[in-house]
């Protein structure tokens, strides 16, 4: 990931180095310090960020993100000197020599790793819910703010705030964050920890942000703390291989997603010749990795899909039996509307549009996918493949009016003054 920009502005500075660095230090923190200090190391965060923001308003240090840590070090030192004996501190920081030892530890970049998967598994307790977890990763991992996880959740903000007091409240509980390879159960806490990463992903991909349809930074940070599984022994696993090839996959074509004046560009009108081939050859060794297992998880069949978009020359000469037989085992194992909605347009391409309206049709009557705007785009397309204009414009007026973005809402009526012209 690109170090923030030291040419921005002060404000601007102290928000990239909020997102980059907030996870880092809370995670470090309240692995050294226990986890009944979480709120601790949070305001301990903030504290610096908003120091940061005074200093530097006649320009930022040279390093940033070290002026950060030391902030927060020193005054999580001082804060600890001034009210040790009202603290809940851990057995082994019995005196501040300790204490200032094993915080220069944490914050040390080798220990980085360590203290983010601590905090990512220890999260995910059976004693929570899955949406528990992943809106605790959400938010101490990837420092996404409540309002942008109830976005990616569709829930208000409220709901989100309940899920983080619960997980507050359940770290105190446990008391000290455990490292991944004394996890008793790691395998059943790593379904929540992918889970998160893939909403953490698609929102970045075609979030709901209206200002930034494309947040290309969370894409990166879902792939960064992905392969940070496959780093670890204790944490690697054929699924989280797979999950990271669909993001490499994704990701290298994240460049021609929108065009210059911020529209969202169709598949087959995408430039090919810009994709990242570097990403793809990620992809493609991530995907080789994920066969070592003996199941194909609902990561192994989205990659593969990936893949098939990915390594063919255009749309036309897609293998779209292949991705065909690769929805029909998603629907099997993961069934839901847009999973049947995606597979309905894979139909169109290898069946005819007909069949591909037919299979759309199946499914008109889903609430969800009614209030989804994908859904009409998708049926407009195909409609106006068939030459039912009318029907066709009615469709897209209809995502036009469900959009999330200007981003989506520009592509749609594009898309009708398209078909206006034809």
């Amino acid at each position: 990931m690109e170090p923030p920009d030291a040419e921005a502005s002060p404000s601007r500075l102290v928000e990239d180095l909020f997102r980059t660095e907030h996870a880092h230090l809370v995670a470090a923190l309240t692995r050294t310090l226990g986890a009944p200090n979480l709120q601790f190391a949070e305001d301990v965060v903030q504290d610096a960020l908003v120091s940061a923001m005074h200093a530097w308003r006649f320009g930022p240090p040279r390093d940033p993100k070290a002026w950060i840590v030391r902030a927060a070090r020193n005054r999580a030192i001082d804060i600890i000197r001034r009210e040790r004996r009202g603290m809940s501190l851990l057995p082994e920081l019995a005196s501040i020599t300790a204490t200032t030892d094993t915080i220069d530890a944490a914050l040390a970049p080798a220990a980085d790793r360590a203290n983010q998967l601590a905090m990512m598994f220890a999260v995910c307790d059976s004693a929570l819910t899955p949406e528990t977890h992943v809106t605790l990763i959400l938010r101490w991992l990837c420092g996404l703010s409540p309002k942008e996880i109830g976005q990616a959740f569709l829930v208000d903000t409220q709901t989100i705030d309940r899920r983080l007091h619960r997980g507050k409240a359940r770290l105190r509980e446990l008391g000290r964050l455990v490292d991944v390879d004394r996890l008793p159960d790691v395998e059943e806490r790593r379904g929540s920890v992918l889970q998160a990463l893939y909403l953490l992903f698609s929102e970045g991909y075609h979030g709901s942000n209206p200002r930034e349809p494309v947040r290309p930074f969370l894409c990166a940070d879902a792939v960064r703390l992905t392969e940070r599984l496959l780093d670890t022994s204790a944490t690697a696993h054929p699924d989280a291989s797979a999950l990271a090839a669909l993001f490499c996959f994704d990701l290298s074509r994240l460049p021609t997603r929108l065009d210059a004046q911020g529209v969202f560009v169709p598949l087959e009108e995408q430039d090919r010749g810009q994709w990242d081939p570097g990403l793809i050859e990620r992809g493609l060794a991530h995907l080789a990795a994920s066969a070592r297992g003996d199941r194909m998880s609902r990561w192994h069949l989205e990659a593969g899909i990936a893949c098939e978009h990915t390594v063919a020359p255009s749309v036309r000469e897609t293998d779209w039996a292949r991705v065909v037989a690769l929805y029909d085992l998603l629907v099997a194992q993961s069934p839901g509307p847009i999973v049947v909605l995606n597979r309905a347009l894979a139909v169109a391409e290898l069946d005819g549009v007909e069949e591909g309206r037919r299979q759309l049709a199946a499914v008109a009557g889903d609430k969800k996918l009614a209030r989804y705007p994908f859904y009409w785009a998708a049926l407009a397309d195909l409609q106006r493949r068939a030459d039912k204009h009318v029907d066709a414009r009615s469709s897209y007026q209809r995502a036009v009016e469900l959009s999330r973005t200007p981003a989506e809402r520009a592509s749609y009526q594009r898309r009708i003054e398209l078909l206006e012209i034809s």
